[in-house]
């Protein structure tokens, strides 16, 4: 079946470079390419499924592992792994030539016996009968005379049909490509994907996503996609039904192997050995083995150990929805020493339980790759104490396991892009990771799930197609969004045009934004009150301990949605719709404060209450004090020192303290070791990512099947750049042309040194103590200027290049500056 690209356009122009490094323009057609695929299917039971375990066990599973015999299981067969493959010859000299694909589920494109390209895990997940994604591929230094071209493909999310249920699956794998050749002599040609092409099953017995994948050695055929290999025994492929009209270019950067993480122990198992990682990552493990023919080496993935250390527990993994614990088997095919490692599942783990080894393995047999979408880095802080610097490592490594072509909640059990999680994470992540495409993706992928989810029984929000889903891609979309965690459908578009400046994302999704807020405000809202949603996600101990009305989250949400489409709208030039929005705001602001403000003790009733509201500008000004005070007391006093606030609260907490003049409630917070606080977390049980949920593990029993790499909570990371470093954006002056610095000097720390590479490049702010002084130095990039704000301190206090200043708030233009505060 021919491919009706884009709503029937069948052509696209790609830009190219000749060989003198001109630019040129060649038409690519899609009408003469089928979607080709192969599912004759010669694998055996035992290696083509896995089981799927369909009892659930309890919640708190300290001594449970999955046993079948013990468990009522089921078998469930996951599509095949094929090879594709044609010849071709070559007798002009080419002047460009570029590969066009779409493999779907994953695929591996390899030229001449060798993979093109270094990308892995391609492409990146959509909702496949919405769209799907084509990549490129320059390919003109790899060709040659004759010339073997081989696709191999995967299930990937596409054809997913055994984790939680099989119909989360779209259909079998599938391909389409073409190569598009140009000439020196000003000809062309085209290699398409088309009835002419080979296919045969490969190596790989098993794959899926969530549960692994199984591969054998000595099964592999030796140089496939060389022109010289003799394919007569290999079949015709099948063509193929095109999974959807819309196939675009991946504008997102690709999933890489980022970095090698190297293993710190080996640990005798129950059966074969254990291998700790020591850190909690995602990706996979590549294995050197010297093994017989026919040994089968089966590596086990978890997080955590059973209390014994005998065994990996799997539980926080997610078994009891997947049905499995995450397995790579690789069979030995005993020619010497086999290098392998996956190429169509993914795992989140820390420890690995290897089986099958004749005698006790090296570490330097074993390579852990951390794989993620290879967006650039831009931020980094650091300063004078070990326990916050692990803090803010703890929170980059808990975003960057789960930036997997979305932004995911966890990297093993859901790999949903749930959407509240990506508001609560976004402004932290941006200040450090280049995330404009990845927003911009988040966005195209909401409006694809628009309409598609019914409202939950219970919920007492109407279905409108007007609203998403829970989840912003896929099958499993966990019904329609409730109003905090559609929130996302406005203020990840805004969060990406106020940090990078990114006005494309709001033109492309102001019909979308402006129909969510339309449904809010027709079918939802009451007299400027949201009653109802998730509410304050995850406090310490789980749900059943949150201490703020989700009436109060929901409506500062949808307060902090108002004030952002009416800043959009300007943007846009619809000065009414702006002036709608604007009266819209000043009526939720005295709603919520009617609402939701005890007068008596200047408080909205809770830590997340307070600090939100600060965090969301809901306070009127002579109470911003007064309200800040009462979230200090709340702590200190009511709660002996610790925080109650789930992921909107605590994405606030910290930097609200600091602003208003309680940082050592912060400096407190971040000293505690104890239930619960984030040393309890990371110092106590030396985690290396934030969990779920804090609960009151022991050290013996903190086995639960949340899970325990959650970046939700790394929400209030932010405060590293916004609160100690003071590197603001002006929400007005986007892309950071014009920002804020407004540092806390936090009290027990010698120095800290925090850089944000702005568009408008690298902002840094450096300050240390000296005698009586801080000594705080900020550069200021090219084409931006900053608003220094020192509220806590009076200008007689402060000297800007060794001379007096007339205000605590003085602006500054790019260069490099000392300021010295007493």
């Amino acid at each position: 079946m021919k491919l009706k690209v884009l709503l029937i356009l069948v052509s696209f122009i790609i830009s190219t470079k000749d060989t003198f490094g001109q630019s040129k323009e060649s038409t690519i057609s899609w009408d003469k390419a089928d979607w080709i695929g192969y599912t004759k299917d010669n694998r055996l039971e035992k290696w083509s499924t896995r089981d799927f375990v369909r009892n659930q066990p309890p919640m708190d599973i300290n001594t449970w592992q999955p046993t079948l015999k013990e468990l009522k299981a089921i078998k469930r067969k996951a599509h095949p792994s094929v090879l594709l493959r044609k010849t071709f010859e070559i007798t002009k000299e080419i002047a460009f030539a570029e590969i066009i694909i779409c493999g779907l589920g994953l695929y591996e494109l390899h030229l001449n016996g060798n993979k093109v390209g270094d990308r892995v895990l391609d492409p990146a997940q959509t909702s496949y009968d919405k769209r799907a994604f084509f990549v490129r591929h320059n390919v003109t230094k790899l060709l040659k005379e004759n010339n073997g071209l081989g696709i191999m493909l995967g299930n990937g999310f596409y054809g997913q049909n055994i984790a939680f249920w099989s119909g989360l699956a779209y259909g079998k794998p599938r391909a389409i490509m073409v190569l598009d050749i140009n000439y020196k002599d000003g000809t062309s040609e085209q290699i398409v994907t088309d009835k002419s092409w080979k296919a045969h099953n490969s190596p790989i017995l098993f794959d899926n996503i969530f549960h692994g994948e199984t591969y054998d050695a000595r099964k592999e055929i030796k140089n496939w996609s060389s022109s010289n290999y003799t394919d007569t025994t290999w079949n015709s492929v099948e063509l193929m039904k095109a999974p959807t009209t819309n196939l675009l270019e991946q504008q997102l950067e690709p999933m890489r192997k980022v970095r090698k993480i190297v293993p710190v122990a080996i640990l005798p198992a129950e059966k074969g050995w254990i291998i700790d990682m020591g850190k909690n990552m995602t990706g996979w493990l590549q294995i050197r083995v010297q093994e017989k023919e026919d040994t089968e080496i089966k590596m086990r993935f978890s997080e955590h150990l059973m209390p014994d250390k005998q065994n990996i527990d799997p539980a926080s993994t997610g078994i009891h929805v997947t049905g499995n614990t995450q397995t790579d088997i690789y069979i030995a095919k005993g020619d010497g020493v086999e290098t392998w490692e996956p190429r169509f599942t993914y795992h989140g783990f820390q420890y690995v339980q290897i089986e099958g080894l004749q005698k006790k393995p090296t570490l330097d047999q074993f390579t852990g790759w951390l794989v993620r979408s290879d967006v650039e880095r831009i931020g980094t802080f650091k300063c004078s104490n070990s326990q916050i610097n692990k803090f803010y490592e703890t929170s980059m490594l808990t975003i960057e396991d789960n930036i997997q072509g979305l932004l995911s909640d966890c990297p093993h059990r859901e790999r949903c892009a749930w959407m509240g999680d990506a508001y609560v994470v976004a402004e932290a992540a941006s200040f450090n990771f280049d995330l404009q495409r990845l927003w911009q993706k988040t966005a195209d992928d909401m409006q694809t799930v628009l309409g598609v989810s019914k409202a939950h029984f219970k919920d007492p929000f109407p279905y409108d197609k007007r609203a998403p889903a829970n989840v912003s891609v896929g099958k499993r979309l966990n019904l329609q969004s409730r109003p905090d965690w559609g929130a996302a459908t406005v203020m990840i578009p805004y969060f990406s045009y106020v940090y990078y400046g990114d006005t494309a994302i709001v033109k492309k999704s102001w019909n979308m934004m402006q129909g969510w807020m339309a449904y809010l405000d027709e079918k939802v809202q009451e007299k400027g009150i949201i009653n109802g949603g998730y509410g304050d996600w995850c406090p310490p101990g789980g749900n059943p301990n949150m201490d703020t009305p989700p009436a109060l989250t929901s409506t500062a949400l949808y307060y902090q949605s108002l004030v952002a489409m009416q800043k959009m709208a300007i943007l846009l030039n619809k000065d009414q719709v702006a002036v709608e929005y604007a009266k819209k705001v000043q009526f939720v602001k005295k709603a919520f404060h009617n609402e939701f403000f005890n007068e008596e003790t200047n408080s909205y009733g809770s830590q997340t209450g307070n600090a939100f509201a600060l965090y969301s500008e809901l306070v009127p000004e002579k109470k911003k004090q007064l309200v800040a005070d009462n979230l200090a007391q709340l702590i200190m006093k009511d709660k002996d020192g610790h925080f109650t606030t789930g992921i909107f609260g605590h994405r606030a907490l910290y930097t609200m303290l600091n602003d208003f003049g309680h940082s050592e409630v912060t400096q407190h917070l971040w000293k505690i070791t104890d239930y619960p606080s984030l040393g309890f977390v990371t110092e106590e049980h030396n985690l290396s990512t934030w969990p779920e949920l804090v609960a009151n593990w022991d050290k013996s029993k903190r086995y639960y099947r949340n899970s325990f790499n959650h970046p939700m909570n790394s929400g209030f990371a932010a405060n590293f750049h916004e609160s100690l470093g003071g590197i603001r954006p002006d929400e007005n002056n986007p892309g950071f042309k014009k920002f804020y610095l407004q540092p806390t000097f936090l009290k027990g720390l010698e120095w800290c040194e925090v850089s944000y590479k702005s568009p408008q490049g690298k902002i840094e702010s450096n300050w240390k103590r000296k005698e009586n002084k801080v000594v705080w130095k900020v550069t200021i990039p090219e084409n931006s200027f900053a608003m220094v704000k020192l509220p806590m301190y009076n200008s007689k206090e402060i000297k800007l290049n060794n001379k007096k200043v007339k205000s605590n708030r003085f602006e500054l233009t790019s260069g490099k500056y000392d300021i010295i505060i007493k």
